[in-house]
């Protein structure tokens, strides 16, 4: 995972970063309640996206062809 971490990210440098490395074996997070089709795995509906960044501008800049 470090040696990946490493190679393809951007930010590979910083130490912040490695902290997700763990995360995607379920460090730092919680489960969530099991829901059909989802089973434990996070859910996010577009109020609770809206909530956190701003979709609208998102999506214009996408549509441009513009990498985030």
């Amino acid at each position: 995972m470090i040696d990946l971490h490493d190679r393809y990210t951007l930010d590979g440098r910083d130490p912040n970063t490695y902290t997700n490395i763990p995360w995607c074996f379920g460090l730092h997070d919680r489960p969530w309640v099991e829901r059909p089709i989802f089973g434990m795995v996070r859910y996010m509906n577009l109020q609770g996206m809206k909530r956190k960044t701003n979709v609208e501008a998102y999506i214009r800049e996408m549509s441009q062809g513009k990498l985030p």
